[in-house]
């Protein structure tokens, strides 16, 4: 994520719906008497910033009032086993006050559900200890359903203690799958059953420990301040004071593994690695790991199931040169053990890279850019647009036919950067609008000549956002590219500005700083060069390959507080000229998509994998094993269609920097280059699109 500066124009947030943990250096207060005046000040500061600030501030109203019901009582329950019926009905007296309460600087919910809670946490607690003493029996056949967010809450203690009994066997028979050798095929075992349960023990543990320890409840205030401010909309986030500080998240300097963190329910997983990091660098970690538990800085390895966000990126941090050990598990493989170092993590080889793609005799360009990243030294010669132009130089020397721009899983960065890199494609003209709340500024792209203009086309996926969909839009409502990929991209149009809240403190009458915590602020909207917004619609490719890549992956559309889709009046441009038949390449390549048997397996055993989840898990031993394995199949088919085979692996090579002389060239061959070869040279979905640029390529109009 990245920030950007214009002039007359606030610091803008552009990037995806990615939560962030930002903070103040001041510090609250320590004196817990003073509490409950602290919260009602960061109520006030948080919505007194909204009101003034945001773009289009959402009426607090009895809507509203529901929906931060909704999200709060999820977020303190999201499995729907620990309040019971009863104190959702309690509860539900606050569903239409707490506007008024927000207004009021009132936390009478935030008290109520917290004496709820806090009472319950408590009895499931010795009802999981109390469960977890004694050995669950694997033979006796009856069903659990393991995804709740929609069950219905318990009716008492009796059906509450029967369901956590019924959850606590599921979670121990997950532990045993993973932890037997695979020759044992689902047997019973008597000493790896006690070890299964032992490991859910601890993980409850934690759990409990979190939840019940001092801090928990100042914890659950801030969490509710960030689901009231998440429900004006998704962008607009509240952060508590403490947490990692603005400067680390942009500039990324600290001491750790390169790895982006990814919660589904209560696993981690290695959502992405950083080029520049040691975990990426070892060969040993995976994209898609689960992370089941990480060595403490006693190097004693303690499951992290359940341990907050802040608790694991603290373990994976430390000092300098010093080792962490991993214990992963691919989908369907065994757990493994890894050893990696910590290191300083710059993010240097996080950049725009590029190789050249040979198929059937043509030659085409291909160019990856994770995010549109700046260059903050004193020259700025090394942000995302001056890299890419670099790449796009290369590729013409390389004279190919063709370029594809990657943007899939870009989740946006700096506005100036994407705006200067239309002179890597277009000649001067709009590329986006950007709407204040006072007025509308129109951004172009430099008024010189493009530095390519031969085919090209923009891969895009739903993880490709903010920023990405301003170039993906400007290229299709140019006419200066195709775009492929999902049937849309993210859909988020904002923009957003990081804002400290807190008290200056005055030192010649003893009184310190406070912080308030921290907000990312929705403070402007952009615009396609049309007039119609990217939010919540995205952008839709001229051609479809898949639906979504990843059936976890969230989306604007997905929030309900996301903000509408609209449209300004705008001036008019002059679009290009497709320089092939548009209607011609798009119908082939539908058709082509259609009969493509790798998009059909990744699509089926998507839905397959998404329809075995919402059924009722059987918790005997057979049918678990039964169930277990056709999971990790499913898992692994998908994996195995999404790498290409036969025709469908490319011919992918570095292209030669001939600018350069050839004495002074060294061969790369580092792991990042090698990694970056081959996953390009096994991409399924790059690998249609370049039968796309054969086709634009060989269906030329005259001009």
């Amino acid at each position: 994520m990245k920030l950007l500066s214009r002039k007359n124009n606030p610091w803008l947030l552009m990037a995806c719906a990615l939560s962030a943990s930002y903070t103040a250096h001041a510090q609250a207060p320590a004196d817990t008497a003073a509490w409950p005046a602290y919260r009602k000040d960061v109520i006030a500061a948080v919505f007194n910033k909204i009101n003034k600030s945001h773009f289009a501030p959402r009426q607090l109203d009895d809507a509203y009032a529901a929906e931060v019901w909704k999200r709060y009582i999820a977020t303190l329950d999201p499995n729907r086993c620990i309040f019971l019926q009863e104190d959702i009905q309690q509860l539900s007296a606050f569903q239409s006050t707490i506007d008024d309460e927000i207004k009021s600087s009132g936390t009478g919910f935030f008290d109520a559900a917290m004496a709820i809670y806090t009472q319950r946490i408590h009895e499931v607690q010795a009802l999981c200890e109390q469960t977890l003493a004694k050995p669950f029996d694997f033979t006796v056949k009856e069903t659990v359903l393991a995804e709740r967010k929609n069950a219905p809450y318990p009716a008492g203690k009796k059906e509450q203690a029967d369901l956590w009994r019924k959850l606590l066997k599921y979670h121990t028979l997950r532990n045993y799958m993973e932890m037997q050798d695979s020759a044992a095929k689902g047997k019973p075992d008597a000493a790896l059953e006690a070890k299964a349960r032992e490991k859910v023990g601890k993980w409850y543990a934690d759990f409990f420990r979190q939840n019940t320890r001092g801090q928990a409840v100042n914890d659950k205030f801030f969490q509710y301040i960030g689901d009231a401010a998440m429900e004006v909309d998704p962008h607009t986030m509240y952060t508590a004071p403490q947490a990692l500080t603005l400067n680390d998240m942009l500039n990324k300097r600290y001491f750790g593994l390169g790895i982006e963190l990814g919660v589904k329910e209560a696993d981690f997983f290695v959502k992405r690695m950083l080029p520049g990091g040691s975990a990426y660098r070892s060969g040993e970690v995976k994209e898609n790991d689960l992370i089941l538990a990480i060595s403490d800085h006693q190097g004693q390895m303690k499951d992290i199931a359940g341990v907050p966000p802040t608790e694991v990126a603290a373990m994976i941090r430390g000092e300098k040169g010093t080792p962490v050990k991993l214990r992963l598990k691919q989908p369907g493989a065994q757990p493994r053990n890894v050893t990696v170092t910590r290191e300083e993590i710059i993010d240097k080889e996080n950049r725009a890279k590029s190789a050249v793609i040979e198929r059937d005799g043509k030659r085409f360009g291909y160019i990856w850019l994770p995010v549109f990243y700046t260059d903050d030294t004193p020259t700025k010669q090394n942000g995302a647009c001056n890299d890419v132009a670099r790449e796009v130089e290369k590729l013409k020397q390389e004279e190919v036919e063709g370029i594809v721009m990657d943007l899939r899983g870009n989740g946006g960065g700096a506005l100036d950067e994407v705006v200067r890199m239309g002179y890597c494609f277009v000649p001067e003209g709009p590329m986006s609008w950007l709407r204040g709340k006072d007025k509308v500024d129109r951004y172009n792209s430099p008024a010189t000549p493009p530095l390519y203009d031969g085919p090209l086309t923009v891969l895009v996926d739903e993880g490709s956002a903010s920023a990405s969909e301003i170039f993906a839009a400007a290229m299709q409502d140019r006419k200066r590219a195709l775009v492929i990929g999902t049937s849309s991209t993210f859909g988020k149009g904002t923009a957003q500005t990081n804002i400290n809240l807190g008290k200056m403190g005055d030192p010649a009458k003893g009184t310190a700083d406070i912080s308030y915590g921290s907000m990312r602020l929705t403070v402007q909207k952009f615009y396609r060069v049309t007039g119609e917004s990217t939010q919540l619609k995205g952008v839709r490719p001229d051609i479809v390959l898949q639906d979504r890549v990843s059936r976890e992956s969230v989306m604007e559309k997905d929030y309900s507080s996301a903000m509408v889709c609209d449209t300004m009046k705008l001036l008019p441009f002059t679009p290009e000229t497709f320089t092939f038949d548009f209607n011609k390449v798009v119908e082939t390549a539908r058709k082509r998509v259609a009969k493509e048997s790798a998009f059909a397996t990744v699509a089926a055993g998507a839905q397959q994998l998404e329809q075995l989840n919402s059924r009722a898990v059987a918790l005997d031993l057979p049918s678990f094993y039964q169930r277990y394995t056709q999971t990790a199949r499913l898992e692994q088919q998908i994996k195995d269609a999404k790498q290409g085979s036969g025709e469908n692996i490319l011919r992918v090579t570095l292209p030669i920097d001939r600018s350069v002389h050839p004495s002074l060239l060294k061969a790369d061959n580092s792991p990042a280059t090698t990694e970056f070869l081959r996953k390009t040279a096994k991409d399924i979905y790059l690998a249609e699109t370049v039968k796309i640029m054969e086709d634009m390529v060989g269906n030329k109009i005259s001009q």
